[in-house]
């Protein structure tokens, strides 16, 4: 792939231009600040997107920034526009006969993750091999007395990548992230010292022996099961027992009391009498509190009946008010803050406009000969004044607006407040309030103790209803009178003689007192029962949970049997992987490193021919006597020749099946005649393959250009030169063609 021409745009230092390149070697000739850099940054511009808007931005010029890029390839054409200030790109790709294989249009910023920038990179690595900047620039580009890798410890693991084959891998990630899983399930180590915290399979270990040991403990509880049925049958059976002795007991001196019932019914009749009497008296005294209670009531000026939703609305009426409240206090505040602004007063720039106008005329009626230079002060003197008040103007303006824009945030806010207020106010007249701000502060206080009495009240009502539902008192006395006067005189009449076969009315309460103790002594079995059911259960619970724990143990058991094998898997695969990285140092660093050294000894006409890459990109360089040095203890000329030597080797890597251009902006310039010609050498020799960009301002290339007939491509109009010096440098340019 070639690059046919570059379009500029209000690129940098270049209006509109196109530039036009051949196959093979391009020269691109042209004094200092002719544009040689700008020219080449135009191309991973155009790719990639640049980062700095402002850096090929014209000076003092509104409006685009753009650049475009056309490439052919075989029996395709690429044509890659790009907007530098929106990174709004275009890549269009053609065949022979201009029918588009594939368009692409959208934003790819040189940092983002949108799915459009995904979708460019995709095709930047279907179209050149790389999507990256610092790969492009640390293969393909030669950027200017600088051959040094950019970033070389940050491009260590991409190029690694490139040079394996396995662009998406990071192996030294990749094993620390085996290690890093490793240790996530055990603290042992395999290959050093054990962690100093357990791991998820130490504690997977640790709940099995907690399990086990909890497994023992319901054996345990199974036996004392067993016990505590047996004692719990014994206990039933004797409640049984003694229950139907307690009925027996209860029949039988239910018999004796019918035997006495006339003096049971006298005592009964008296116990009535003293129990109406007694509620005669109450009723008077709840009738009484009734009373109290209403009057206090209604001083707290809410209804009898308090609404449900009525403490609700109250606590959002009050939330709402101090809302409001807070709300003016900030609209106050801006408008305060508002009416406080300054105005700029544009009397005085007028005044010293005038004063100006007036001192450069009394100055050109003297010396007219200082008109331009008397103008020139005048104009920057009053375009200083009104810019600074303009300036000022604008910036009262605004903070004017911002404050005018928050009190009417704060105003719309108050509206809904209002709003809210509103339908609160419709809520408390529908339930028959007031919703004034006095009469909800009021009842507010009130609440709590309008609450306290009407819970009150109900229950006083409630005990008056119980006792007034009853038969009348009055007359229930007056009947519990005429009764016990009847009884009277039939137990005088019809009082039973006394019998061996029936139990004395005195021994009546000694054989209470005796079946009272046996049902004691039955209830208190049966709420031993109650407790020994209840250790039933929870031992039958315990004995559920014994399953329970044998599930977990087995689920356990299953998952110490899984990350066991995870464990032995992730050691496995560390293992392995630490074996091919060592493999790949012996062959692919291996490998790069014997082409480096390839293209080192043609350079330095074999002074330096063995170059070792480590894992961390360093460079060594070997000696006669075997040992290997730093490449940063040899001279600047070597150093460069060196990683002139790696960035051959890398974009002939980089390259294959993609032959791409190669830039170089003056990476030679460090090189002694004798290097400099040997890389021209190899340059000339890679551009057989690859097209080759070399930017440049020396005249010894210029005439190589012409004697090797290179495509030269001239950047000497460019310059602001005067007729004569453009006239001669262009007579010899053109004494260089014909060379």
């Amino acid at each position: 792939m070639i690059l046919r021409s570059l379009e500029l745009k209000h690129f940098g230092k270049f209006g509109e231009r196109t530039f036009e390149f051949r196959r093979g070697m391009n020269l691109v000739a042209g004094p200092n600040e002719a544009g040689k850099s700008t020219l080449m940054e135009a191309i991973p511009a155009v790719l990639f997107g640049v980062r700095n808007k402002e850096r090929f931005k014209p000076w003092g010029r509104h409006g685009s920034c753009e650049a475009a890029l056309v490439l052919e390839d075989r029996n395709r054409t690429l044509r890659i526009e790009r907007d530098m200030l929106s990174d709004r790109v275009i890549l269009t790709e053609r065949d022979d006969l201009y029918h588009v294989l594939y368009r692409f249009e959208g934003k790819a910023a040189p940092q983002g993750r949108s799915s459009e920038r995904v979708e460019y990179q995709q095709q930047l690595v279907r179209l050149f091999g790389v999507a990256e900047e610092d790969i492009f620039r640390a293969s393909l580009f030669f950027g200017q007395g600088n051959l040094d890798l950019p970033g070389a410890a940050g491009l260590a693991t991409k190029i690694k990548g490139l040079l394996s084959g396995f662009v998406e891998v990071d192996y030294d990630k990749v094993l620390e992230s085996l290690d890093r899983d490793y240790f996530a399930i055990t603290r042992q180590s395999p290959w050093g010292k054990d962690k100093t915290r357990d791991r998820e399979l130490e504690e997977v270990r640790s709940a099995i022996a907690e399990l086990e040991k909890r497994w023992y403990e319901a054996q345990g509880s199974l036996k004392e099961l067993e016990e505590l049925r047996e004692r719990l049958g014994a206990l039933k059976a004797s409640v049984a027992f003694d229950r139907g002795e307690v009925q027996k007991g209860e029949r039988y001196l239910a018999w004796v009391r019918k035997q006495w019932q006339f003096e049971a019914k006298d005592e009964v009749l008296k116990r009535d009498y003293s129990r109406v009497s007694r509620q005669s008296g109450k009723v008077s005294e709840l009738q009484s509190q009734r009373d109290a209670l209403t009057r206090d009531l209604s001083r707290t000026g809410l209804p009898g009946e308090i609404p449900i939703e009525l403490p609700g609305l109250l606590a959002a009426a009050e939330e709402e008010r101090r809302t409001l409240i807070g709300l003016q206090s900030a609209a106050a505040a801006l408008r305060k803050q508002l009416l406080d602004q300054p105005w700029m007063n544009w009397y005085l720039p007028a005044a010293f406009s005038l004063a100006l106008v007036a001192v450069v005329a009394a100055i050109l009626w003297r010396r007219p000969e200082w008109n331009l230079a008397t103008l020139a002060v005048m104009t920057v003197l009053a375009g200083g004044t009104w810019g600074y008040y303009f300036r000022q103007s604008g910036r009262q303006k605004a903070v004017r607006r911002e404050l005018k824009k928050q009190a009417q945030s704060f105003e719309v806010r108050r509206e809904e407040v209002m709003t809210r207020l509103e339908a609160l106010d419709e809520r408390f007249k529908a339930i028959g309030l007031s919703p004034s701000a006095v009469e909800i502060a009021r009842m507010q206080k009130n609440l709590r103790g309008a609450l306290e009495l009407q819970g009150k009240l109900r229950e006083v009502e409630s005990a008056l209803r119980v006792l007034e539902n009853s038969q009348t008192l009055h007359e229930e006395q007056q009947n519990l009178t005429r009764e016990m006067a009847v009884l009277d005189e039939r137990m005088e009449r019809e009082r039973p003689p006394q019998s061996d076969n029936l139990l004395a009315l005195e021994e009546i309460p000694e054989a209470e007192e005796k079946l009272q103790s046996l049902v004691e002594s039955l209830q208190q079995r049966e709420n031993e029962i109650i407790e020994l059911t209840r250790s039933e259960a929870t031992l039958e619970g315990e004995l559920g949970d014994l399953q329970a724990i044998e599930d977990e143990g087995e689920r356990l058991r299953e998952r110490e049997a899984d990350l066991s094998r995870r464990r032995d898997a992730l050691a496995l695969g560390f293992r392995v992987l630490t074996e091919a990285v060592e493999a790949f140092r012996q062959t692919y660093l291996a490998r790069f490193s014997e082409e480096i050294g390839h293209h080192l000894g043609m350079v330095t006409r074999g002074a330096h021919a063995k170059v070792r890459l480590d894992d961390d990109f360093s460079l060594f360089l070997g000696s006669k006597g075997g040992r290997w040095h730093p490449v940063e203890e040899f001279s600047r000329g070597t150093v460069d020749a060196v990683y002139f030597a790696v960035r051959i080797a890398l974009t002939r890597h980089l390259s294959r099946g993609h032959h791409l251009p190669l830039l170089l902006d003056d990476p030679l310039v460090n090189f002694d005649r004798g290097r400099l010609d040997e890389a021209l050498k190899g340059i000339e020799l890679f551009s057989r393959d690859h097209q080759v960009i070399f930017f440049t301002h020396d005249d010894g290339l210029l005439r190589r250009a012409g004697q090797k007939r290179w495509h030269v491509v001239s950047l000497a109009d460019n310059l602001p030169e005067s007729p004569a010096t453009t006239e001669e440098r262009s007579e010899d340019v053109g004494q260089l063609y014909l060379l």
